[in-house]
C-alpha cells in the first residue's frame, strides 16, 4: 500500500491536460493583442497625418482640408493598397471658446481576431482614434526691400513671383497680414486686415526697385511715424494694432532684404530762415564713402534724377531740408551731427559718416528686434531671409550674421554659434540666398518663402 501511495507516474500529463488550453488561450490571447495593438498605431499615425493635412488644407477651404486629410489618411493606412473594406476617416470642424477653427479626425477599423473568435463577440474587435489639432490666429507683417539693388540682383522678379504664392498659404478670413516695404523711405503699402491676399498681390506686382536700404527699426527712440517711420517699428506697430487676449494667437514679422541696411531716420529741430522747425529726415544711402543723402520719408519729392524720396547727396554731412536749406541750430551752427536721443548707439551726437549711419541703423534694427520678441503677452517670431548678389561677391557673412541675429538663431549660416542667442525669447529662422541673379533665383526665393510658411503653420497648429 506504501508504494502504491508514493507512485505518481503520469500525473504529470494530467497537470498538462488542465494547463494546456490555458497556456493556448494566454498565446491566442497575446497574439490577438498584438494583432489590435499594430491596427492601432498603424490607425493612430494615418489619423494624427490626416489631422496635420487637414489643416493645411484649412487655409483654403473645409472641403479642402477634407480632401487633404482624406488623402492622407489612405496614402498612410492603405501604402500601396487598402484592401478590402478599408476605414473611412470622418472629417469635421469644431470651433474654440474663441472661434479658432479646429480639425478633428476620427477612424474605426474592424480586427478580426484568430483565438478570441472562439468567443462569437469576438471575432472581430473595433479599433478607433481620433485626432484634434487646432489653428491659432496669425498677426504677421511682411516687411519687402524694394531698394535699387534688388533690380540688379534679380531680387524684385523674384518677390513678385514668391510673395503671392506666401500668402495664399495663409486663411484670408481667419488671418490678418500686413505688407510693409522699404527702400529710401518706407511705407504701409497694406495695413493689417483680414482678405489680404489679393491687395498685398497687387501690391507686390506695382513696386518699383530704385532707392537706398531703410529698413532700420526705432531702437529705443519714439516710432517717429506710423506711416513712413522705421520698417521694423512700425511692423510691430501693425501687429500691436490686433488686440491680443486669445492665447492662441501667433505673431510674427517676416523680413526680407538683399543688402545690410544703410539709411535712418530722425527728427532734427532746425532754425532755417529765423524759423524754428522740426523736420523728420531719413538719412543714409550707401553702402561705402562718406557721401550721406538726405531724404524725404514720405517719398514724395525727389532729386533731378527723379529718385523717389531722394532730396540730394551732400558731402560734409549737413542736414538739409526738402529745399535744399542747410539746417542750423538756434545759434546759427550747421547741423552735422546725430541727434541727441537716449539711447542710441551715436547719444553723443557723432558726425554724419556712412559708417555711423550704417552701425547706427544695425544697432535700432537689433534694439527694435530684441524689444519686440520680448513682447508680453504674446512675442513675436521674427523670420528673415537675407539675399546674396553672387555676381558682386554676395551678401558678407557679417551681413548674413546681422539676420540671422535679428532672427535670434542658434548657429549662424557658417555654422558658427551665435553668441547673441536669447534662449528667453522666441527663435525664429534665418535663410540666405546666395544664387540671384540666376536661372534659379525665383525658384529659390519661393522655396524660402515656403520654408518659413511650414515653420509658422506649424507653431499655429497646437
Amino acid at each position: 500500500m506504501r508504494h502504491i501511495a508514493k507512485n505518481d507516474h503520469g500525473q504529470i500529463l494530467i497537470v498538462t491536460a488542465y494547463i494546456l488550453p490555458v497556456l493556448l488561450l494566454l498565446g491566442g490571447l497575446a497574439v490577438d493583442v498584438g494583432l489590435i495593438f499594430i491596427a492601432k498605431a498603424k490607425l493612430s499615425s494615418a489619423v494624427d497625418s490626416a489631422c496635420l493635412a487637414g489643416m493645411k488644407g484649412l487655409a483654403v477651404s473645409q472641403a479642402t482640408a477634407t480632401t487633404y486629410a482624406t488623402d492622407m489618411f489612405n496614402a498612410n493606412w492603405c501604402g500601396g493598397s487598402c484592401g478590402a473594406n478599408p476605414p473611412v476617416p470622418t472629417v469635421t470642424f469644431p470651433t474654440d471658446q474663441w472661434n479658432d477653427e479646429q480639425v478633428h479626425v476620427a477612424a474605426t477599423v474592424p480586427v478580426s481576431t484568430v483565438f478570441m473568435r472562439v468567443i462569437p463577440a469576438f471575432a472581430t474587435v473595433n479599433v478607433s482614434d481620433t485626432a484634434q489639432s487646432l489653428r491659432g490666429k496669425l498677426t504677421m507683417t511682411v516687411v519687402l526691400d524694394r531698394s535699387g539693388s534688388m533690380n540688379n540682383d534679380g531680387g524684385g522678379a523674384a518677390l513678385q513671383s514668391a510673395v503671392p504664392t506666401f500668402v495664399n498659404d495663409f486663411n484670408n478670413t481667419t488671418d490678418e497680414v500686413a505688407l510693409v516695404s522699404f527702400a529710401s523711405y518706407a511705407s504701409v503699402d497694406f495695413a493689417i486686415g483680414f482678405n489680404f491676399k489679393t491687395p498685398i498681390t497687387n501690391a507686390v506686382a506695382a513696386m518699383n526697385f530704385s532707392g537706398g536700404t531703410f529698413g532700420t527699426g526705432a531702437g529705443t527712440n519714439p516710432n517717429p511715424s506710423a506711416v513712413n517711420g522705421p520698417p521694423m517699428s512700425m511692423a510691430d506697430q501693425q501687429n500691436t494694432s490686433v488686440a491680443s487676449g486669445n492665447p492662441n494667437q501667433i505673431k510674427v514679422v517676416v523680413y526680407f532684404t538683399d543688402g545690410l541696411m544703410n539709411v535712418v531716420q530722425d527728427n532734427f529741430t532746425c532754425v532755417i530762415n529765423n524759423n524754428p522747425t522740426q523736420v523728420l529726415i531719413n538719412y543714409g544711402g550707401y553702402d561705402s564713402g562718406n557721401t550721406v543723402d538726405f531724404l524725404d520719408p514720405t517719398g514724395q519729392t525727389g532729386n533731378a534724377n527723379g529718385s523717389p524720396g531722394d532730396w540730394g547727396s551732400y558731402s560734409g554731412g549737413v542736414i538739409r531740408d526738402a529745399g535744399g536749406d542747410i539746417c542750423q541750430n538756434p545759434k546759427g551752427t550747421n547741423v552735422t551731427k546725430f541727434p541727441q536721443q537716449a539711447g542710441g548707439q551715436f547719444a553723443g551726437g557723432n558726425t554724419f559718416t556712412r559708417a555711423n549711419v550704417t552701425a547706427e541703423a544695425q544697432n535700432r534694427a537689433i534694439t527694435t528686434a530684441t524689444a519686440i520678441r520680448g513682447e508680453s503677452p504674446i512675442p513675436t517670431y521674427i523670420f528673415t531671409i537675407g539675399l546674396g548678389d553672387n555676381g558682386a561677391g554676395g551678401m558678407t557673412q557679417a551681413t548674413q550674421n546681422f539676420l540671422a541675429q535679428l532672427a535670434n538663431v542658434q548657429t549662424f549660416s557658417d555654422g558658427s554659434a551665435n553668441p547673441h542667442y536669447n534662449n528667453t525669447q522666441p527663435s525664429g529662422l534665418f535663410i540666405y540666398i546666395s544664387s540671384c541673379p540666376s536661372a534659379t533665383c525665383t525658384a529659390d526665393v519661393t522655396t524660402a518663402f515656403q520654408t518659413i510658411a511650414a515653420k509658422i503653420l506649424l507653431r499655429l497648429t497646437q
